[in-house]
């Protein structure tokens, strides 16, 4: 006896195919095959096809580092987070830290951030031009995975912050860095 579930035979007796209704093992349904998927993606056979005669190019998954900013008071409340990266580079997460001294401690820091906007060189990333909450962009967010244009090497890509929490004190910083994971030409 032999239970089949999308197409994976449990008890090891399905005689070539007999069970596969969908195709293959682990199928489900309605769901495309993420990994040709992203074979097929014109922005990976870019990366991958690299210069006639080089040696083929593969796709790892990597972080980008984004410079640092310190709020602090009576300075400016907005800020541009920046990174230049090296390798042609395509941004899957985008996570900000915020450390607050002073009055702002704890893991609620970043609700005194918004994220106004997401730029690859001039194009912006996001959908409309109202800010975002840095709530959105923790690294404990969930469900908040992007897909930002690819970025060719030494383009700049930037994140527009704003500090927007209760007014610092000269005894008070908040300071705001940040990383971009994304797929990335090695």
């Amino acid at each position: 006896m032999s239970y089949d579930v999308l197409g994976y035979d449990m008890m090891g007796d399905d005689m070539e195919g007999e069970g596969e209704v969908l195709g293959g093992p682990f199928d489900v349904v309605g769901a495309g095959n993420p990994r040709s998927s992203l074979q097929r993606s014109r922005w990976a056979q870019q990366l991958r096809r690299g210069a006639p005669g080089a040696p083929a190019i593969s796709e790892m998954l990597l972080p980008l580092g984004l410079s640092q900013v310190t709020f602090i008071a009576g300075g400016p409340t907005s800020a541009v987070l920046i990174a230049q990266p090296q390798l042609a580079f395509r941004g899957e997460r985008v996570v900000l830290s915020g450390i607050g001294q002073g009055a702002l401690v704890g893991p609620t820091a970043l609700d005194a951030l918004s994220v106004g906007d997401i730029k690859i060189g001039q194009r912006s990333q996001l959908v409309s031009a109202q800010p975002l909450p840095g709530s959105a962009f923790s690294a404990v967010a969930f469900g908040v995975r992007t897909a930002l244009d690819p970025c060719a090497p030494g383009i700049l890509i930037s994140v527009a912050v704003n500090y927007i929490g209760p007014t610092l004190t000269d005894a008070d910083t908040f300071i705001v860095s940040g990383v971009i994971f994304g797929r990335s030409a090695g």
